[in-house]
C-alpha cells in the first residue's frame, strides 16, 4: 500500500536547493553566478520543503545558483562551473 501526502502545492512556483540559502542579518540569500562572477543576492523565501524551497522574490528562473557555497565564497569572487 502507497501513501503520498501532499502538504502544500502551486502553479509555477520558482525554487532552489534549500542547500544554496544561507542566513544573513535580514533573512536569507544565496550566491547567484553572472559572468564567471559570484554575486550574494538577498532572497525572500516562501514554503520550504525538505531539500528544495520556493523563493518569492530576489531571484529570476533561469539564474544559476552556487549550492553548498563554501565559506571562501564572496561578493565578487571569480568562479567556475565544476
Amino acid at each position: 500500500m502507497l501513501a503520498r501526502f501532499i502538504i502544500w502545492e502551486g502553479e509555477d512556483v520558482l525554487q532552489i536547493p534549500s542547500s544554496a540559502l544561507f542566513r544573513t542579518h535580514d533573512g536569507w540569500a544565496v550566491f547567484v553566478v553572472e559572468g564567471g562572477t559570484a554575486r550574494r543576492r538577498d532572497v525572500s523565501i516562501g514554503q520550504q520543503a525538505g531539500l528544495r524551497t520556493q523563493i518569492l522574490a530576489g531571484l529570476e528562473a533561469g539564474e544559476h545558483v552556487i549550492v553548498h557555497p563554501a565559506n571562501e565564497i564572496e561578493d565578487g569572487v571569480s568562479v567556475r562551473a565544476g
